[in-house]
């Protein structure tokens, strides 16, 4: 008789999911509309470190949005 193989997985972890997996992914156009949006809106000191974090993220996703592209 032969040797019968089976499926094998490597690394695989039972009850953890990719939490990006089906997350839609923003094309350039939208993340430099955005970024038009938080460039014309005046906001509040409350509001600025948040907004400044999340400008931070959307220039990142530009940039390397470019780089994609290229």
């Amino acid at each position: 008789m032969g040797s019968k193989k089976g499926f094998q997985a490597g690394n695989t972890i039972i009850g953890e999911a990719d939490p990006l997996m089906g997350l839609p992914i923003l094309t350039k156009d939208e993340v430099f509309y955005l970024l038009n949006i938080i460039r014309t809106h005046k906001f509040e000191g409350s509001e600025m470190e948040e907004i400044f974090n999340l400008t931070l993220k959307l220039q990142k996703m530009f940039v390397n949005l470019n780089k994609f592209e290229k």
